[in-house]
């Protein structure tokens, strides 16, 4: 063999090496992975609701998770779909038996704080640089650091409706016309829309409409006290200059909150039902999350929507975040970057944001409504709104559902918070190890 047909075939050869390697190379819209390659194991979707259906025959984006197979070597997808209040014991157990080493969990918020404190998760700013995060949408950006643990952040992916959440007052445009009531929208732009103005509106709005002595109609629904301590500009956790977390349920702006939501049920009486109550017509203005609004296409009426009203410790009306769910890798993942490229893939940014336009889309019934969602989405407040493991409402075990029975039962919010501030605070120091 001459010596020009040896630098030829070996110059075949280099070429078909360099496409095989080629072939899993992936960039995404925020990274550069290089070469991904499963070699054909299985990955496995552990979530409460089918959110991979849609990859699937039939689904809006079907065709994806064949994609996938062929450009990462990817053996085959299962799915474990279990009930809400499952998903986290199931994630945990799956790594607590080794079997969620190629996984991708879909975790609720409210199992967040004790599979991090577990350490469960796959710390992904060990494998992702900085520019990585930056590149999220912002409220999924904020959140990523918001939700950081010991230093470590476990969330990454843009694959979750992290808007939908976010929490509104929804008004009754129709009611509040019929009761001769301000406009919300225009006190919103005059700088009007306060709780001092929302009060005065309720007590209006709330009223027997038929005349048998018992009240039917509501200027409010009920709330979870927890948004209007934000909404206040109180938090129920915060941060000092060194980061420490401390309880700060008894601040001001805390109680302030605290205080109107107990006036608003026990004293005035302007606030009762929900969802529900409000979809019936019978109630002015609700608080409600934007997922909820969804519903207005039942609603026998047209409505609105606005952030929480401006609070004397505020200098504009504050756009609170809510928080879902969110995909987290598992801390024994075996191939971690793979799974993040993966979740790239299948969770574009493009696929963002023409979900978070369909998303408002369908909640909006006017301008003003429309413009309000988009302002939020760029302008959430997020301040520690995501330390939920001081409890929940309905749980009087822990210390932020004692001080929301308490205050039920008569207890002022200041005795209320300052009764469970060290429990409280001995729950934070043990979470962070402070």
């Amino acid at each position: 063999m001459n010596a020009k047909r040896v630098f030829t075939s070996m110059f075949m050869i280099l070429m078909l090496l360099l496409a095989s390697v080629s072939a899993f190379a992936y960039v995404s819209d925020r990274m550069d992975f290089g070469d991904i390659d499963f070699g054909g194991a299985t990955v496995t979707f552990v979530m409460h609701h089918d959110a991979i259906a849609q990859f699937e025959e039939g689904g809006a984006r079907a065709g994806m998770l064949e994609e996938a197979k062929e450009l990462f070597n990817i053996g085959d997808f299962e799915k474990v779909i279990v009930g809400w209040g499952e998903v986290g014991d199931t994630a945990l157990n799956r790594f607590l038996a080794g079997d969620s080493t190629y996984d991708l969990w879909r975790v609720p918020f409210a199992f967040y704080w004790g599979l991090a404190s577990r350490s469960a998760f796959y710390p992904v700013n060990e494998i992702l640089p900085d520019e990585y995060f930056e590149q999220l949408p912002k409220i999924t950006h904020d959140r990523n650091y918001e939700l950081a643990y010991k230093g470590q952040m476990y969330h990454f992916s843009a694959g979750v409706d992290d808007y939908g959440h976010s929490s509104y007052v929804v008004f009754n445009r129709d009611l509040i016309e019929a009761e001769g009531l301000d406009d919300p929208y225009e006190l919103y732009e005059n700088g009007e829309w306060t709780f001092e103005k929302v009060t005065e509106m309720a007590r209006k709005a709330t009223r027997d409409t038929d005349g048998d002595g018992v009240i039917d109609q509501w200027g409010l629904s009920d709330n979870d006290p927890k948004n209007l301590v934000y909404a206040y500009g109180g938090a129920v956790t915060r941060r000092d200059e060194n980061g420490k977390v401390y309880f700060s349920m008894d601040e001001p702006e805390a109680v302030a909150g605290l205080r109107q939501w107990i006036d608003w049920v026990k004293v005035d009486q302007i606030a009762s039902g929900g969802e529900n109550e409000f979809g019936a017509g019978q109630i002015a203005m609700a608080f409600m999350p934007m997922y909820a609004i969804g519903n207005h296409q039942d609603w026998p009426f047209s409505h609105g929507v606005l952030p929480y009203p401006q609070g004397p410790y505020t200098d504009e009306a504050l756009f609170l975040p809510g928080a879902g769910d969110s995909w987290h890798i598992p801390a024994n993942a075996e191939y971690a970057l793979g799974l993040v490229a993966l979740d790239n893939f299948l969770f574009s940014l493009d696929s963002y944001y023409e979900d978070l336009d369909n998303y408002i889309a369908g909640r909006i019934a006017d301008r003003e409504s429309y413009e309000i969602l988009y302002d939020a989405v760029e302008n959430f407040w997020p301040e520690d709104y995501y330390m939920n493991f001081v409890g929940d409402r309905w749980n009087g075990d822990l210390p932020y559902g004692k001080v929301c029975g308490d205050i039920n039962g008569g207890v002022s919010p200041a005795t209320a918070t300052a009764e469970v501030k060290d429990a409280a605070q001995a729950i934070i120091d043990e979470m962070f190890d402070q």
